[in-house]
């Protein structure tokens, strides 16, 4: 079986990724005590080591987890990035749609303790499902430009409901295609899924404190307020659109020296990473 998935292209072994993929979500949807993230991660880590071994590769080329100094940086920079890109974001969509904010006085610590965690678990996972071996396989064979579209259906249609109108699934892939743009450039640049999974973080931690729009995260730090109905598609879109793709701008103007050797690996995870691949 191995020497003959060997043989097959990787746009065909990406398929069979996202086939296993499909079939954990359709078995989660059978067991609901399955549908977590922490099962996808699992499903995600067997089909990568799987298929990974047939390039002769093993899961540590994924570039998962921090070797050393310079990928914390990318790490905790990327969480910042990330971050003030939603607070530009939301500055300009509360500005434009004149709507109320204050800060929460009801804001739980506890609870942004506990947000903040579920987000981590939830970027990470995320960047590892869809810019692990997936998008690297498809980088080795394709451009740039045609892994990052391969890539950016499926993480938008992660993102879809069954309840959603047409004009709703739309706005959604279109949305997080360019946001799925900007994270495969960030890896592109690196060659390490730390500062991806980092603006991924920090977009997302942010969005939990300082929502964009009212009756959305009641313990959220900012509180907005005003009718639902003051918000225009437009005002949402656009002030993302901008800030995004200014972004990827940014980034696509940035240097990112990745050959450079790590000064201090991690020694636990060189150790964890030796008995994950053999």
């Amino acid at each position: 079986m191995k020497a003959l998935i060997q043989t097959f292209p990787s746009w065909l072994k990406v398929s069979i990724y996202f086939l296993i993929m499909w079939l954990a979500t359709f078995i989660a949807g059978i067991f609901p005590a399955l549908n977590s993230l922490f099962y996808f991660f699992a499903v995600s880590l067997f089909a990568s080591w799987l298929l990974i071994r047939t390039d002769h590769s093993n899961l540590s080329s994924l570039g998962y987890y921090p070797r050393g100094r310079r990928h914390w940086k990318q790490l905790f920079y990327g969480t910042l990035f990330g971050g003030v890109m939603l607070v530009i974001t939301a500055v300009i969509t509360l500005a434009t749609t004149k709507a109320d904010w204050h800060f929460n006085k009801l804001t739980d610590p506890m609870y942004m303790l506990i947000a903040f965690a579920m987000c981590v678990c939830s970027a990470y996972i995320q960047e590892f499902v869809f810019r692990g071996y997936p998008f690297q396989a498809l980088l080795k064979k394709y451009k740039p430009w045609v892994a990052q579209l391969a890539i950016a259906v499926p993480f938008g249609l992660m993102h879809i409901n069954h309840a959603m109108q047409l004009q709703d699934i739309a706005t959604v892939m279109l949305t997080t295609g360019l946001g799925s743009v900007l994270f495969g450039l960030a890896y592109i640049k690196t060659r390490n899924l730390m500062l991806p999974a980092g603006i991924h973080l920090g977009w997302n931690y942010a969005q939990v404190l300082i929502p964009r729009t009212s009756g959305t995260y009641p313990n959220a730090l900012i509180s907005v307020t005003g009718g639902q109905t003051s918000y225009g598609s437009s005002f949402i879109l656009t002030p993302y659109f901008v800030v995004v793709t200014a972004a990827i701008l940014l980034l696509l103007f940035m240097d990112f020296d990745y050959t450079r050797p790590d000064k201090a690996p991690q020694k636990a995870n060189v150790s964890l990473q030796n008995d994950l691949d053999s």
